[in-house]
């Protein structure tokens, strides 16, 4: 729930004076003071009690004892915490793509800009605060889909081919790839990224994964894309020549990179797993596997177009 202005004003007054004195002092300052009775002892009250909710303020039970962690907090830094708890407690649509939607101060929304205002920070507050919570989410957000993606892929694989399939980043992440296939004579590696994104493609790719993929000929970078209950509803193949095309390049031996984000169109898209033998018996009943779609479910933009109907891909 997001306070109302007057408490979020007078929740920044409570953090300054908290930051120098105990509550009882501070609550002492507030009613004889009366540079603070613009706002009312109600807006004062709620604002003290939605503090004490915030564990980052770490705000004594005693009203008598201090907060150290908001003593060692410079007044900006106090007020860009509280910033960032209404960020968080708004859960905003558009913070999930604040990647891509905030660049600068200048593309903050406008609750943003309201919310700063009324905090007395200037606009470098909340793109930074901003970049910080999209940031933790999407941190977050990431490690739930993309193990919901190595899940669903793991489940959709076995189904076709029982026993076969070991879900090796369960135990160990440092293989450079998610699951090892034994399926057709081969063992396939296959690293998985997870979306629930339908207008973009954005996933990122370690140094290790990268260089893994480049030495092993049996490496395969799959897509899964996730409809809102994280189940399967595309699958693509990414062309591994666009990888190359696309990955940064160390300049010097002083620095290299680690990890990094690609942003792939359905051009450098292979639906299903066209590596894979399929008779037209599979491409009925694995159709997600052998041709990447549903004839339902969400549509993927980024997802090559194929056809909902009998045809599908030759065996081979």
């Amino acid at each position: 729930m997001i306070p109302a202005e007057g408490v979020i004003i007078a929740a920044a007054r409570w953090l300054d004076l908290l930051g120098r004195s105990s509550e009882l002092q501070a609550s002492v300052l507030i009613r004889s003071n009366s540079r603070y009775t613009d706002l009312t002892p109600t807006q004062y009250s709620i604002a003290l009690e939605w503090l004490h909710s915030l564990a980052w303020t770490n705000l004594p039970e005693g009203s008598s004892g201090r907060s150290p962690a908001l003593e060692k907090m410079t007044s900006q830094g106090r007020r860009e915490y509280l910033l960032a708890s209404l960020l968080e407690a708004a859960d905003p649509p558009w913070l999930e793509n604040a990647d891509v939607l905030v660049h600068s101060s200048d593309d903050l929304p406008q609750d943003i800009e309201r919310w700063s205002d009324l905090l007395g920070l200037p606009a470098s507050s909340g793109l930074r605060v901003v970049r910080r919570i999209s940031g933790k989410i999407d941190l977050a957000r990431r490690a739930q889909v993309g193990s919901a993606g190595e899940i669903a892929l793991c489940r959709l694989l076995e189904a076709k081919w029982p026993s076969a399939i070991n879900h090796v980043a369960e135990m160990d992440d440092g293989f450079g790839y998610d699951v090892s296939a034994s399926i057709q004579g081969v063992e396939w590696h296959l690293e998985v990224k997870s979306t629930t994104r339908r207008g973009r493609l954005t996933f990122f790719v370690s140094r290790h994964e990268f260089e893994t993929g480049l030495a092993d000929k049996q490496w395969k970078l799959l897509v899964v894309g996730l409809d809102d209950e994280l189940r399967a509803s595309c699958v693509a193949e990414v062309d591994k020549s666009a990888l190359k095309r696309f990955a940064p390049i160390d300049r010097a031996t002083s620095a290299s990179w680690e990890s990094a984000r690609f942003d792939v169109g359905e051009g450098h898209l292979i639906p299903g797993l066209a590596f894979l033998r399929w008779d037209e018996a599979d491409m009925r009943t694995h159709r997600l596997l052998a041709l990447g779609t549903r004839c339902q479910g969400p549509a993927f933009a980024w997802m090559p177009k194929e056809v909902c109907s009998g045809e599908g891909r030759s065996s081979v």
